[in-house]
């Protein structure tokens, strides 16, 4: 038996209405005017580094309600005006497919699967080590170009599982070179991110560095760049005191 990931941890960023949020303009939450997301893809940061038991639901229900209230009322209030598409709205979507159609001498989507899971695994585990993490972003790079010349030998138009699966590689390939590249970079232990090389001190409680690391890690597909942006540790209601740092504790 091995461990394996049941939940992912961060996603898309949003606020506690739902919006999807990016920085911009100096501001690191700016609303992205109709976008909105919930659930396990989502980023509502509720949970900081490290989720609880049943606190999914959190993500699942309540700011999937929240989403949906807020959309309809943006909706219902005239806020969203209709807009039409761009013309190549569209393009993106069906070169992916168009890809797989016309690919040619290419790997196979199982083969580089297994190879993405087993660089997971063993870079980027339960506990993290320094040179694993540097050699898994290299890894999780070549398996992430071989992953852009899969092929399949069906391509039947109708309940094709082998385009589903090839499809699906490709946004795990988005997931691990987020995860493995963001651990890499991240020279601390902080929740679930555990790192040999960050021990438990009294100066830094758990391996967490706050002077440094008390940030969310933005990631870019574009180059796997990264950004940062502050953790808001201010409670909505006025006059509430900040919420505070302590040690993980059980």
């Amino acid at each position: 038996m091995v461990p394996t990931a049941h939940y992912q941890m961060g996603g898309i960023p949003t606020d506690y209405s739902g919006h999807v949020v990016v920085p911009k303009d100096g501001n690191p939450n700016t609303p992205v005017a109709g976008f909105y997301a919930a659930g396990e893809c989502a980023c509502a940061s509720v949970h900081g580094a490290n989720r609880l038991g049943t606190n999914s639901l959190l993500d699942l229900l309540v700011f999937g309600k929240a989403a949906g209230e807020t959309a309809v009322e943006e909706l219902q209030g005239g806020q969203l005006p209709l807009r039409p598409l761009p013309a190549d709205a569209a393009d993106f979507s069906l070169a992916r497919l168009a890809r797989l159609e016309s690919q040619i001498n290419g790997e196979s989507v199982f083969e580089v699967g297994q190879d993405m899971r087993r660089s997971m695994q063993k870079h980027a585990g339960v506990f993290r080590f320094d040179a694993l993490l540097k050699e898994g972003v290299s890894k999780i790079k070549e398996i992430a170009e071989r992953a852009g010349r899969t092929q399949i030998g069906d391509k039947s138009k109708v309940w094709n599982t082998a385009r589903v699966e090839a499809l699906e590689l490709d946004n795990l390939i988005e997931v691990a070179k987020a995860t493995m590249v963001s651990a890499e970079a991240r020279k601390e232990s902080r929740g679930a991110h555990v790192r040999d090389d960050a021990p438990d001190t009294a100066e830094f409680p758990n391996g967490r560095n706050d002077t440094v690391w008390l940030k969310h890690t933005l990631w870019y597909s574009e180059g796997n760049r990264l950004d940062y942006k502050p953790v808001n540790l201010n409670p909505l209601n006025e006059g509430t005191e900040p919420i505070a740092l302590a040690k993980r504790t059980y």
